[in-house]
């Protein structure tokens, strides 16, 4: 990379991590309860290089080094353009509302910053105001659209998170948002005002820009987000939260196309003919509808499974001639829209999405070696989905067109002390991989319980025994527990068993996340029992959580034609799929789970892993070695009398 004299003195006056961290350093003395800590030291300066370098580097930095300062610290000192990518919207919000105004109080270093999302995040004036002629069609949604006018003569930034109790689920937000299939693009009427528009030239005009993987990702392979023209002009990429970004990427090099899309797509037509005055297209798009409901219909008589390969149905005669039916009606409803296309900015935003339409069920329609063909099942829904096999090809051809330092960080990156496993995912041939360990003391916090379950994992009454054996842990640490589980049908099977005891219980989806975790922390004797993710992202501190119980190693359903598929590869390549990529794979999911129970220095308490396998089988140790260094027991009394020194300890504190 080529760098400026501007730029070469910015670098060259870089301060010095261990100074700028020390206990006498800036941070210590303007922010309170900070502590010295070698790892984040360590890291800041392995930072540093590379964006010195304009080179890749994987750090994986374990729970309490504080990675985000680490991080930051020196992009900040840079005086370069830099992208922050986090796995989630809530992570994006705490970097850029919490953790970048603190740092930069505590540091005197202010650089111009803005955080951008994709569009789905904020408000569309143009559909705002057309909603608002259809209110009487959707009275349930009366109630949010009142809070959303109310906020949006006020609001700078559209951003719906904004508004007060507007869960992200709610059903306004698909009518009030744009997508890149509806957007008008500058042919809308209110584009001058759109927030969309606006954050994407604040982003232009920044330092440093705050983003999410998923519109990283798009705007990388698609440019879907309008994001392309300001990803050029960066020097340094830091993606945080990184082991989401290897699982995310994959879905962004294929293509996928859902019944829901279809009939989103119908219903905006029908909408954009109304007021064009256009009458001879209902009978061609509700052809449209009618094909891909038969073809629902189709798949469901054949196959009641959730996600399979199409691979296992495409010879069905009925399915081939529904599928093909879908494919006709598409077209000539193609044909029609390229008519009117020209009638309103509307219509021809209809016309191309049909082209595209029409253009994933083409690519459906044939098969590739190189490809994933797969299919989603719901109650009333399917989708159909197209992926590469092979994604770091791709993805490594994609950045070389950015010559700039590449960061990628996590908790969870390596699995059996190697980083191969991610590294190989996104092609990092290259990369210098760095591995800080966690300050914290766990054979001094805490307890790994690995206990001998009398059955199986795939034994009817395995849940049940998961339950009994968790009773005992439960009521030394007086609830104040996760049970996590990885699957549904034990989450509820748990539920069952334990409602109506001793502990008051939460189960997710019996209020969205966030009011879970608020009610667990400031109920007694609270037990909340959660799956996927609840596994990692959640971050209770002190006596609220004491103790985390996991059913099951989390191993990747062999049934998932994304699973089936790569292993068939690996198999292929005379390797065994089990070992290279369902261990790994577990391994990294394990980590995260077992990560919720240490968040701080005053944190203690057990994690109890009630697979037998962790023990029985051979792999088991990889799963051992890979943990922090907590101390480990196979028996019940030793966690018993944990809990109850903890407990002790604490009132006498009290």
């Amino acid at each position: 990379m080529y760098i400026d004299d501007k730029e070469a003195g910015a670098l060259d006056n870089l301060t010095d991590a261990a100074q700028f961290f020390s206990a006498q350093g800036l941070l210590a003395e303007n922010i309170s309860g900070f502590k010295c800590r070698p790892q984040q030291v360590e890291m800041a300066e392995c930072v540093a290089r590379a964006i010195q370098d304009a080179s890749t580097l994987v750090v994986e930095a374990g729970t309490g080094v504080g990675k985000t300062y680490a991080y930051l610290v020196p992009a900040l000192q840079s005086g370069l353009k830099v992208i922050v990518s986090t796995g989630t919207r809530h992570l994006q919000d705490q970097l850029f509302y919490t953790d970048l105004p603190m740092l930069q109080n505590a540091s005197g270093i202010h650089v111009k910053a803005s955080i951008l999302k994709g569009r789905a995040n904020y408000l569309c004036k143009y559909r705002f105001e057309r909603f608002a002629q259809e209110l009487s069609d959707y009275p349930k949604m009366t109630r949010s659209y009142m809070q959303i006018r109310d906020w949006s003569g006020t609001t700078k930034t559209g951003d719906l998170a904004e508004v007060n109790k507007l869960s992200d689920q709610d059903m306004i937000r698909s009518h009030v948002t744009s997508t890149r299939d509806n957007c008008l693009g500058n042919e809308c009427p209110d584009y001058a005002k759109c927030h969309v528009v606006k954050a994407r030239k604040r982003a232009q005009e920044a330092e440093l820009v705050v983003i999410n993987h998923h519109l990283l990702c798009a705007d990388l392979v698609i440019k879907e987000e309008g994001f392309g023209e300001i990803l050029p002009n960066a020097d340094v990429f830091i993606l945080d939260e990184a082991h989401q970004f290897s699982d995310i990427l994959p879905n962004f090099f294929g293509q996928s196309l859902s019944s829901r899309q279809i009939q989103d797509f119908v219903a905006d037509l029908s909408r954009e003919c109304s007021l064009a005055a256009v009458r001879n297209l209902s009978k061609p798009y509700y052809k449209v509808l009618d094909s891909q409901e038969k073809l629902f219909s189709a798949i469901i008589k054949k196959t009641r499974e959730s996600r399979f390969l199409w691979a296992q149905i495409s010879n069905d005669k009925n399915i081939r001639n529904n599928l093909d039916l879908l494919v006709r009606s598409s077209l000539d409803l193609e044909d029609l829209l390229m008519a009117v296309a020209n009638d309103s900015p509307g219509l021809a935003q209809c016309y191309k999405r049909c082209v595209e339409i029409n253009g994933m069920l083409d690519d459906f329609s044939q098969t590739s070696s190189h490809t994933i063909q797969w299919v989603e099942l719901g109650k009333r829904h399917f989708k159909l989905g197209n992926q590469p096999l092979d994604v770091a090809s791709p993805f490594q051809r994609l950045i070389q067109e950015y010559k700039c330092a590449w960061i990628y960080t996590s908790a969870t990156l390596t699995a059996n002390q190697s980083f191969s496993h991610f590294t190989q995912q996104l092609g990092l041939q290259d990369a210098e991989c760095v591995m800080c360990d966690s300050p914290f003391d766990y054979p001094k916090q805490a307890r790994l319980y690995l206990p001998q379950l009398s059955v199986q994992p795939n034994d009817p009454s395995y849940t049940d025994q998961v339950v009994a054996r968790s009773l005992p842990l439960l009521n030394a640490s007086q609830g104040n527990a996760f049970m996590l589980f990885t699957s549904y049908k034990a989450l509820y099977r748990a539920a069952e068993i334990l409602k109506g005891g001793a502990f008051e219980i939460l189960v997710q989806g019996d209020m969205p996340k966030r009011e879970l975790l608020m009610q667990f922390q400031k109920t007694d004797r609270c037990v909340l029992l959660g799956t996927q993710s609840f596994w990692e992202g959640v971050d209770v501190r002190g006596q609220q959580l004491r103790c985390v119980i996991i059913d099951k190693l989390p191993f990747l359903s062999p049934g998932d034609p994304l699973v089936q598929a790569r292993s068939q590869v690996i198999q292929e390549a005379g390797e065994n799929p089990f070992m290279v990529y369902q261990v790994p794979q577990a391994i990294l999911n394990l980590k995260q789970g077992v990560g919720r129970l240490i968040r701080g220095e005053q944190d203690y308490g057990v994690v109890a892993l009630m697979d037998p396998r962790i023990t029985s089988k051979a792999y088991g140790k990889a799963f051992v070695k890979s943990l922090p260094a907590m101390t480990v027991t196979q028996h019940e009394s030793d966690v018993i009398d944990f809990l109850e020194m903890i407990k002790s300890y604490e009132a006498t504190c009290d």
